[in-house]
């Protein structure tokens, strides 16, 4: 496994493509589990709005000098909220995530830090190990917290 660490740099809006194919890989098949299909055109309206909403707390995850995925977070109501962390397939399982999570429970210490994420994804044994716990749940996800 590489050890070198990721780097981060601000979203600009050449990248909302990229960002757009990164998110439907991620959550695509979840997608399609949960409500019976992907509608592309739907798709892109929402992320047309996300990333309206959210591009100043969205980040490129750099990792061996390419673009390998997407972060993005934000303090709500004092509290941190991981909105997503998506990395593309070749570079996932190196640990680039994981020092993410860190990274960011590391510099909101102080605060709660939220995160949900689709029930279908083992994405939550990894939030466990990092001390999250599960505080809520929808029909389609769990919510956990990390306390300060």
């Amino acid at each position: 496994m590489n050890k070198q660490k990721y780097q981060l740099r601000d979203v600009t809006e050449d990248d909302y493509d990229f960002i757009y194919q990164v998110k439907k890989n991620a959550y695509k098949k979840y997608v399609e589990m949960n409500y019976g299909e992907w509608n592309e055109e739907q798709q892109k309206e929402y992320f047309k709005r996300f990333i309206e909403t959210y591009k100043d707390g969205a980040h490129i995850i750099i990792f061996d000098r390419q673009d390998v995925g997407f972060y993005n977070g934000c303090i709500q109501d004092g509290k941190y909220e991981i909105g997503n962390i998506c990395i593309i397939p070749e570079y996932q399982n190196r640990g680039i995530g994981t020092s993410i999570l860190k990274d960011v429970l590391r510099d909101n210490f102080n605060k709660e830090v939220t995160i949900q994420y689709f029930k279908q994804n083992p994405v939550g044994r990894l939030y466990e190990r990092l001390g999250f716990k599960l505080v809520g749940e929808t029909s389609f996800h769990y919510q956990m917290v990390k306390d300060k």
